[in-house]
């Protein structure tokens, strides 16, 4: 195959094409350059089409992948699945078909997730020991599943299968950073089992959290009073009333606070 057979498929492509021969490549060739640099162009479906075109109105198998292009390729260009056709792992930028971007838009279409519907080769436990799959569920599971996609962990386990070992809902619902607090009250070993209180909790509550032995004889120096949001985005202000306001003093009894205090 020439390259034009892809790079430029008709009369007025060849013209560009040519353009940047003459201009980019020659002279960095001729330089000496190990690749040619500057914007990439993308490839028309038109070149892949020319060959292709009756090859995918039908499911592919290939590699032991089936697809069926006119239901998972609609609108996205040849290039976003198969970015390394003709140049392998020389592209500039390769671009290939990945399991999440398809368990993704099955999940969104509410289409099957059956493994052999679009696997027509190797096992399960073949399947889960290649590409990211392997990092997830290899030997060091329970310390590397974090690094794979929640919505990939949906395709095979069912939604209160995180719950189970995490004691939380994972992924967090929507809301969760307001109401995580009293979760957290209860057990903050729930929390630390995934996250690192320095690096997380306290930068986005602007205080050491949890709080620290001995903060409440000193918060007076943090608090700038009872509206301060440092304080207010976990407490509620009758809180600080509470002790502040309606509290004992020594050597008197207690008094319910008078109007306009």
């Amino acid at each position: 195959m020439r390259c034009t057979a892809c790079h430029a498929p008709t009369s007025a492509d060849r013209m560009g094409m040519a353009g940047r021969v003459v201009t980019r490549m020659l002279p960095a060739a001729v330089a000496g350059a190990e690749e040619v640099t500057g914007p990439g162009e993308g490839v028309a479906d038109d070149g892949c089409a020319s060959c292709h075109a009756s090859d995918i109105e039908e499911v592919t198998d290939r590699d032991g992948i089936r697809v069926l292009h006119p239901a998972c390729a609609t609108g996205s260009p040849c290039i976003d699945c198969h970015g390394d056709a003709a140049h392998g792992d020389t592209v500039r930028v390769r671009r290939t078909y990945k399991m999440e971007s398809c368990t993704a838009c099955h999940q969104a279409e509410k289409a099957t997730l059956e493994c052999d519907v679009c696997h027509s080769a190797h096992t399960q436990h073949e399947r889960l020991e290649r590409g990211p799959w392997q990092v997830t569920h290899g030997s060091q599971w329970s310390q590397t599943h974090g690094l794979g996609s929640l919505r990939s962990c949906g395709v095979c386990h069912p939604s209160d299968y995180c719950v189970r070992c995490h004691g939380t809902a994972l992924p967090h619902p929507p809301g969760f950073g307001q109401s995580h607090g009293d979760e957290a009250a209860q057990g903050l070993s729930v929390c630390t089992a995934c996250h690192d209180a320095d690096t997380l909790c306290t930068p986005c509550h602007g205080v050491e959290m949890p709080h620290p032995v001995g903060f409440l004889p000193e918060h007076s120096s943090i608090a700038g009073g009872v509206e301060d949001p440092t304080c207010t985005r976990c407490h509620d202000t009758d809180e600080c009333v509470a002790c502040h306001v309606r509290h004992v003093h020594p050597g008197n009894a207690a008094q319910p606070p008078r109007a306009g205090d």
